[in-house]
């Protein structure tokens, strides 16, 4: 039985929920701006409460736009992070120059699945920040 997916109000709720749930073990994803408040999210709500996933993107966020500037600055490109943890992985892409997508995993999903996904929902993701 597919868990239960908690969306935000807006379309970038509805598409981070296809995002969760492509991906089994998937906890959340987020879209957060530049300042690191969630624009929106979507979550498994067995699985983890949603001001968590605001959170988690918030302070992900922060520590993305640093390294975002220092990559350019070196002529690396937009990083896309993977921090795994003992009991979870959170994957960070951004989408443009001002919003970053986050996906939270549970400790059993697969990765390469997670990253996959990811490459696929950001199209859809930038599309609707136009």
């Amino acid at each position: 039985m597919e868990p239960e997916i908690s969306t935000g109000v807006s379309e970038f709720g509805s598409q981070l929920a296809q995002l969760v749930g492509a991906v089994p073990g998937a906890q959340a994803a987020v879209v957060s701006d530049h300042r690191g408040d969630a624009v929106d999210f979507a979550h498994v709500p067995s699985m983890t409460d949603a001001l968590h996933v605001q959170l988690v993107g918030a302070q992900i966020g922060q520590t993305m736009q640093r390294l975002r500037v220092s990559s350019i600055i070196h002529g690396l490109g937009h990083p896309i992070v993977v921090v795994e943890c003992s009991d979870a992985t959170l994957i960070a892409a951004p989408l443009d120059r001002d919003y970053l997508l986050t996906l939270a995993l549970s400790e059993h999903a697969s990765l390469a699945r997670a990253l996959a996904e990811i490459s696929l929902a950001r199209g859809p993701l930038r599309a609707l920040l136009r």
